[in-house]
């Protein structure tokens, strides 16, 4: 069954695209039906950072090769507190964009064990893919303080 039939809150984007807007409480459950009706390739996790709206936004992107058709699932979380339900159980390689996303945006999926260090190794400053890390400072403080190393 395809998406818009599942779901009648969907929006056809364009031909083969269909989007859900939905709430964190109910994206496991799309997910599952999702899966359970043909669409069983779990393409990635994704994040925006919305500053102005104090939110993230988190898009699962689905695919159906019977169908032909790519469903993006997104929510919205909190910026100052972004947690989720970590949805490895549904689909195991959620685990590494979730490990991506809270390294690089903050966001703490609960119930993923692995959140720790993943790219960054020991990284002390804000997620620096947050639309309020300063590139510029963090160059000049960190990059700055290296020794020239000249050749004679």
């Amino acid at each position: 069954m395809m998406a818009q039939e599942l779901f009648p809150q969907a929006q056809k984007i364009r031909e083969g695209r269909i989007r859900i807007e939905t709430t964190k409480d109910e994206v496991g459950t799309i997910l599952r039906k999702l899966k359970e009706n043909g669409y069983d390739h779990f393409v990635m996790l994704s994040c925006i950072d919305w500053i102005n709206d104090g939110e993230f936004e988190l898009v699962y992107h689905m695919w159906s090769y019977e169908y032909r058709e790519h469903v993006m699932i997104s929510i919205r979380v909190d910026r100052e507190n972004p947690t989720m339900l970590s949805l490895r159980d549904i689909f195991p390689q959620i685990e590494t964009y979730e490990r991506e996303i809270h390294e690089m945006f903050g966001v703490n999926f609960i119930g993923n064990p692995r959140l720790g260090d993943f790219i960054l190794e020991g990284w002390p400053h804000i997620p620096p893919m947050r639309k309020d890390f300063d590139t510029e400072k963090f160059v000049k403080d960190f990059y700055y303080k290296i020794p020239e190393v000249r050749e004679e």
